[in-house]
Parts: C-alpha cells; structure tokens; sequence
C-alpha cells in the first residue's frame, strides 16, 4: 500500500482505496505528488456503480454508514444516487440506473456488466486549490475530462481525470475535489461529471 494513502482502520475500505489507487495511473501520479510534496492525501468520497442501491449499500450500514436522505436524480441520463455518511471516513456515493425505462439511456449497467459492482468507480480527493492541483498534475503529464465543474470561489469545484481504460473500455476515474465550507453534492455538476467520465487519455 502506497504510505501516502489515509488510513481509515477499516480493512474492506482501505482495501477499497488501495486498490483503486494500485489501477489508476491519475491516482497513482496524484499520490506520488503528494508524497513529492510532503502533504496529506485527503480522500473526500469514494463511488460504486451498481445495479441496486439498497443492496450494495447493505455491508457499509453494518459497518456504520447511514443515510440521512441524502439522494440525486438525472433523469435526463437516466440514473441516480444515494450517499451515505460516518463520521471519520470518506463518504459514500452509490449509484444505479434506473429500473425503468428512463433506465435505458445510462451508462452505468454496461459498467457493471463489464466490470462489477464490488471496485470504486472513482476516488475523489479533496484539494484547497483545483487549479494548482490540475497544472500540477498535468506537468507530469496527466490529463483531463475537461473543464472544472464550478466557478471560481463557489462552494463545490470538480474535474475527473481522463478515464483509466479496462478491456478496452473507460474504466475508473480520479476526481479532484475543492470545497469551500460546503459537504453535500450539486445534482447538474454530478450530472456534467458523469458524461465526461467516458472520454479516455490520449494514445502515446
């Protein structure tokens, strides 16, 4: 396990963790740079994909996560999320397509049929400035989905980085994360994300 990594005293999640940063060469350079840098790497959230919300959220409310109500629609993608939270670890972001036919245009049961329900989608880390931490990363030749998500100085800022690719497809994903006293979740920023998170690195 890379030592830069937090330690959460949870073996699953910290398996979690470990294992998306060990096949994910954005984390991987975001963790070095850490390490270069002599700073903390903070993990905000993490994600799964899966078919159904409830069921894969059931281990983590044994372990103490709860819900409190927290939950985002995108019709308009056609899937949704619920989070769940616990105090001292990185929260919870779990989502579905829905099972209706508004389900039909979502990515995420291809993803899962490709790749399960039990790795993270992405790992988002959180960063006091987004910018300083894109250019830094992009010297060393990481790329990027596209534009921040957020204007300047607003209470929640995010990118994704270039998806890992898996079997010829768009795989996992490194989110930068900037917050500005602000812990909840935009339903149109999520929404932007999620389309950005098929567009792949550049070929060498």
């Amino acid at each position: 396990m890379n030592s830069q990594l937090p330690i959460f005293g949870d073996l699953m999640i910290d398996h979690l963790i470990a294992d998306f940063f060990s096949g994910n060469e954005a984390g991987r350079a975001y963790a070095n740079l850490c390490q270069r840098q002599g700073r903390p790497l903070a993990v905000d959230h993490i994600t799964f994909r899966c078919m159904d919300i409830d069921r894969r959220a059931a281990v983590f409310l044994e372990k103490g996560y709860l819900y409190q109500g927290e939950s985002v629609e995108y019709p308009d993608q056609g899937w949704w999320a619920k989070i769940y939270r616990k105090d001292g670890f990185p929260t919870l972001f779990i989502d579905q397509a829905y099972q209706d036919a508004r389900g039909q245009i979502s990515i995420i049961p291809q993803w899962v049929a490709q790749f399960g329900e039990e790795v993270l989608h992405h790992v988002a880390v959180l960063v006091p400035d987004i910018e300083v931490a894109m250019n830094g990363m992009k010297q060393i030749g990481v790329e990027f989905s596209g534009e921040i998500v957020g204007e300047p100085h607003t209470r929640l800022r995010q990118i994704f980085s270039a998806a890992e690719i898996r079997n010829r497809s768009p795989f996992s994903v490194l989110e930068l994360t900037e917050r500005n006293g602000y812990s909840g979740f935009y339903p149109e920023q999520a929404n932007r994300l999620m389309a950005s998170s098929v567009k792949t690195k550049s070929s060498p």
